[in-house]
């Protein structure tokens, strides 16, 4: 090795030591705001279910002698409660996703058909039609994609006109050398592009990035309800797999939901 090249190859590695301690550091702080989160949602849970308790008893034992008003204000509490349930359930659910799981090769074809079959029923509930195209196998954790597959077909029939009946369509591509360039993936590896397409209100083309952040709604819990933070699940989801997951749609269009994810699972993190 020449003396010359030393000060720059000694200042590559300072570097990549001070890279390799802001990435612990930041592991360190999410774990940390994780446990919070999860610690106070679950403190909330009890409190949650006492007013739900205490209201329906309300409601069951002197809903009789309470005039039309008193009867609303009841109704509306107990409505708002169970929307706080599904918020705190969610967040619950996002402080659990951990960094540290398996990846093993899943056809991801066998995960959506068991998603399909759990949502058989509210599926014909909703008179939903979901039309598949085959997906690939690819290296994942089988419990996060499902769920991840699972919320976005929650989101297509949720976010329906009223009288309309939710079409999805879920298909997949091969990512091709440009899109890699364009998305700053690595050329040489495989990558997949899963679309999860509806009928749905859509949603206006600037709000794209805003959808995929926790508590952030684009319509009001009274038409559809929800914690706000489905889409942000999938999104750490995703991005656990070194993927990237984006949306794309246009209002009273329908909505497309991109999943960009890797064949094989590596230390290669998307810019």
């Amino acid at each position: 090795m020449s003396t010359k090249n030393r000060p720059y190859e000694q200042r590559i590695e300072e570097l990549e030591k001070k890279l390799e301690e802001t990435r612990k550091n930041l592991n360190y702080f999410q774990k940390e705001r994780d446990e919070f989160i999860y610690l106070a949602s679950h403190d909330l849970k009890a409190p949650l279910r006492k007013i739900t308790t205490f209201t329906e008893r309300l409601i069951e034992k002197s809903g009789a002698q309470l005039n039309e008003e008193a009867l609303s204000y009841l109704q509306r509490i107990e409505k708002n409660v169970v929307s706080m349930q599904s918020l705190v359930d969610g967040l619950s659910e996002l402080s659990e996703i951990d960094a540290n799981i398996d990846f093993k090769k899943y056809d991801l074809n066998e995960i959506i058909n068991e998603v399909l079959k759990e949502s058989e029923a509210l599926l014909k509930k909703n008179n939903a039609t979901v039309h598949l195209s085959t997906l690939p196998a690819i290296d994942c954790n089988k419990l996060l994609i499902k769920k991840a597959f699972k919320n976005l077909i929650d989101n297509s029939i949720k976010f329906q006109p009223e009288g309309q009946s939710a079409q999805i369509i879920i298909e997949s591509d091969l990512l091709n050398v440009e899109e890699k360039i364009n998305l700053n993936l690595p050329v040489g590896e495989v990558y997949y592009k899963i679309k999860f397409a509806d009928n749905g209100i859509g949603f206006n083309e600037e709000d794209a990035n805003k959808i995929l952040k926790p508590f952030e709604r684009l319509n009001g819990s009274s038409s559809y309800p929800g914690g706000g933070l489905g889409l942000a699940i999938c999104n750490k989801i995703i991005k656990m797999h070194h993927g990237i997951f984006y949306a794309k749609g246009h209002e009273n269009e329908g909505s497309l939901f991109v999943l960009i994810l890797p064949q094989f699972f590596s230390n290669y993190l998307p810019i």
